[in-house]
């Protein structure tokens, strides 16, 4: 059996905490065992650092186990609004840790839930999971660039058509959200592209 103890000692994820943010070279990425499991250590690093086999690419079709939060949502779990929680999500359900991003794109987003909410709320509940589809941004402070999973380029005009929808689910237990990610001039399957391992409500 394949050992998947994960050391932290002397890993990417210590030199985090020594150095503070830091940009890792492919080189040092391709010598970290389990680099996967060391995800939250490469919001510094750009994706050209990324070994190849961590970077996917082509149409992204991923169903995620939680709901975008609505307007109150999102200020009272301040977790929903962070990009850096949907990339995980995003990460974790694709095998991933980046993505090779199309230009120009199209985003369809698909919130299923025990209710609808409204069309306002459902955009901007979903600002949060926009950024974690970008490259990159200038989040902080200090302008340091942060990279997320890197789908599309930006989210402005231009560089991305995005859709909203919504369907009703059963039980609030089966909530989720859909992010279909495509070439703009391509159309969107109800099934199909790059499906998440755990299969959402779409069937």
């Amino acid at each position: 059996m394949t050992d998947r103890s994960v050391s932290w000692v002397g890993t990417i994820s210590d030199e985090l905490q020594d150095r503070g943010p830091a940009s890792f070279t492919i080189r040092r990425l391709q010598r970290q065992e389990h680099l996967f499991a060391h995800r939250s250590a490469l919001f510094y690093t750009p994706t050209r650092n990324i070994p190849a086999q961590h970077v996917g690419s082509g149409p992204l079709d991923v169903t995620l186990p939680i709901a975008t939060p609505d307007y109150t949502g999102l200020w009272e779990i301040r977790a929903l609004g962070s990009p850096r929680f949907w990339v995980d999500l995003i990460q974790r359900h694709t095998g991933k840790l980046r993505w090779k991003p199309m230009f120009p794109a199209r985003i369809i987003f698909r919130r299923y839930d025990y209710f609808t909410i409204r069309t306002d709320h459902l955009a901007i509940g979903m600002k949060g999971l926009v950024d974690a589809l970008k490259v990159r941004t200038t989040g902080r402070r200090d302008r340091i660039y942060l990279y997320y999973f890197g789908a599309i380029v930006d989210d402005g005009p231009g560089f991305v058509e995005r859709c909203y929808e919504q369907e009703l689910v059963p039980s609030p237990k089966e909530a989720a959200v859909r992010i279909q990610v495509l070439p703009a001039n391509a159309t969107a399957q109800r099934a199909g592209g790059h499906r998440s391992a755990a299969q959402g409500p779409p069937s």
